[in-house]
């Protein structure tokens, strides 16, 4: 269920992107589409392999409550002025360091913030695609890092080698991605 929940984060990086900046999705779909494609095919051959195992379903939280939701405006609100800011006073390429630590917890603020920086022209798609790869590949590890603390031991190897070959992908894409 990790891997699929972080399959399909990708595909609202995607949506957010086409909401937000619709001419950005043309630059971002192919290099976000090679992880996507990566991360679906893990999924699928992980469910595959698991069809016949039993588990018990976690208890499930009220997914309409308001201390999320005011958590995560304030985090959008931190990460578009960080963004602001870095790209104000340090330049564009110190952009990829707020990508990584605002990646780390949420995909969703930094991918909302590079596709307003597209869409009003003050950041080019290039880049805002890369900072939203790199922050993906950065919530992944932050994923597993968890895991490996919080899980067991099992789960830990197998959701850190599922995610590393992700993150692998990531970084594949970002340095060879023209």
């Amino acid at each position: 269920m990790v891997l699929i929940a972080s399959t399909i984060v990708l595909i609202r990086i995607l949506v957010l992107i086409a909401v937000v900046s619709p001419r950005f999705v043309t630059s971002a779909m192919g290099p976000i589409a090679v992880v996507l494609i990566v991360m679906a095919v893990l999924a699928a051959i992980t469910w595959l392999r698991s069809a016949g195992a039993s588990g018990e379903m976690p208890e499930q939280a009220n997914p309409s409550e308001l201390k999320p939701a005011i958590v995560f405006g304030a985090l959008y609100a931190g990460v578009l002025l960080a963004s602001a800011a870095v790209r104000e006073n340090f330049g564009g390429n110190a952009l990829y360091a707020v990508a990584a630590i605002s990646g780390l917890t949420d995909v969703d603020a930094i991918t909302l913030s590079t596709a307003r920086l597209v869409s009003a022209d003050r950041l080019d798609p290039e880049r805002a695609w890369r900072l939203i790869v790199l922050a993906n590949a950065c919530n992944l590890a932050f994923k597993a890092a968890t895991v490996a603390l919080l899980g067991s031991r099992r789960m830990a190897i197998a959701i850190g080698s599922l995610f590393g070959v992700a993150i692998a992908a990531s970084a594949l894409v970002l340095l060879l991605w023209p």
